[in-house]
């Protein structure tokens, strides 16, 4: 081999053993062997159910994290993310109690080109707090508006109830449980499957709550109704003193609903009865309509409210000419007042109704045969006016009695002769 050829054999080995040369300074310098640590990884708690079976629950909001301590070449942990590792806690394989638990995390999968250092060490802090359950009403919160002529029934649920679970501090948060929607224009029946949502008090949805049904059948009933009449009957007396003027209804018609045959049957209804016996004045009392059974009134028109009016009696003073009778021969009677004051008593009603020809006033003076003066209450009778009035005072009349002077009639003789 001559000395060109030679030349020509040692520049491929040199460039070979440079770049091996170069290899071996990468993976050992550049890419070497390190240790690092991962932070904020996510670890996954299974089989919840472990816990409900010992009537234990876990505390809501609670998120685990561990940190990872890593060992591996430069560029395999530089390709790591966080999803690359998947860390569980199986509640299935502890014995659990109320409070705060301290257990291993478990590392369930992680990438084969790198190791992890501190398997030993990863633990998490579980709060556990007790399981309830509470039996609860379903609210359907839904506004019908029926088109008009049409009258919509309240809503019915099916199930009325349902049974929430979970752990303690949320359940005791939530108020109600509420079905909502807004229906409008509506002339059919209404039967849905609505959603069921526990809410607090402020109306907030209350999440990490088991519902034994998360939805609820809502049924709502639009039919054409009937307009008939309300009646208010009454029971009892009104107390002496007043009568019964007139009952007024805020309401003098509803629109009842049910099945045809009977609503042709019904051309009015009434209202529990008024107690007149507790009436003392004018006064609004709120009345619930009678029905008979399958039939129901649209809704809001469940109540009446009735304004009973009475009238008062009243007394009213009158002036009325005074006349004696009963004088006896040779007396003579003269009153103090020719005009006495007569009070009477009677409904205001009525009272507007009452002149001075309804009342006479007189005295019978046949008892008195002596000169003298004497006090006298005269009598008042009532005329063409009811048994309702009455007579409450009459003024009493200063009587002067006197003998008749006889005038002597003039001698007609004694003229004659002049």
């Amino acid at each position: 081999m001559d000395k060109k050829e030679e030349n020509k054999l040692v520049v491929p080995i040199i460039c070979l053993l440079l770049s091996i040369g170069l290899w071996v300074y990468v993976t050992n310098v550049e890419n070497k062997i390190r240790t690092t640590e991962i932070s904020k990884i996510p670890v996954e708690i299974v089989n919840l159910e472990a816990l409900s079976a010992s009537k234990l629950a876990l505390t809501p909001n609670q998120e685990f994290y561990v940190t990872l301590r890593i060992e591996g070449n430069t560029n395999d942990i530089n390709r790591i993310k966080k999803s690359d590792f998947k860390l569980q806690v199986d509640l299935s394989e502890y014995v659990w109690k109320k409070g705060e638990n301290k257990v291993p995390v478990s590392i369930v999968d992680y990438p084969i080109t790198v190791s992890v250092r501190n398997t030993n060490s990863l633990t998490v802090s579980i709060k556990i707090e007790d399981m309830i359950e509470k039996v609860m009403p379903v609210t359907a919160d839904i506004n019908v508006i029926p088109k008009s002529g049409y009258f919509a029934s309240k809503p019915t649920v099916n199930p009325g109830e349902v049974t929430i679970s979970g752990a303690e501090s949320v359940v005791n948060k939530v108020s109600k449980l509420v079905i909502t929607d807004n229906k409008e224009d509506i002339h059919e029946n209404i039967m849905a499957d609505y959603e069921i949502k526990p809410v607090d008090e402020n109306g907030t949805e209350v999440l990490d709550v088991n519902l034994s049904s998360k939805t609820a059948r809502v049924e709502v009933r639009v039919s054409k109704g009937k307009s008939v009449n309300v009646k208010i009957p009454t029971t009892g007396q009104l107390a002496n003193g007043i009568k019964l003027k007139s009952i007024d209804s805020s309401r003098k018609t509803v629109e009842i609903l049910g099945p045809k045959e009977i609503l042709d049957s019904i051309n009015e209804v009434s209202t529990n009865p008024i107690d007149l016996s507790a009436i003392t004045g004018n006064k609004d009392v709120d009345l619930a309509i009678s029905l008979p059974q399958g039939v129901s009134v649209a809704q809001g028109e469940e109540m009446v409210t009735a304004r009973v009016n009475v009238i008062s009696m009243i007394t009213k003073e009158f002036v009325i000419k005074l006349s004696i009778s009963g004088i006896n021969d040779g007396l003579k009677v003269i009153p103090n007042k020719e005009n006495v004051k007569v009070i009477i008593k009677g409904y205001q009603d009525e009272m507007e109704k009452v002149t001075e020809e309804n009342i006479s006033v007189s005295i019978d003076a046949s008892s008195y045969k002596e000169e003298g003066t004497f006090d006298a209450v005269p009598k008042a009778t009532l005329k063409n006016l009811n048994e309702t009035f009455s007579i409450e005072s009459v003024e009493h009349v200063t009587l002067t009695i006197s003998k008749e002077i006889a005038q002597v009639p003039p001698n007609n003789e004694e003229n004659d002769e002049n």
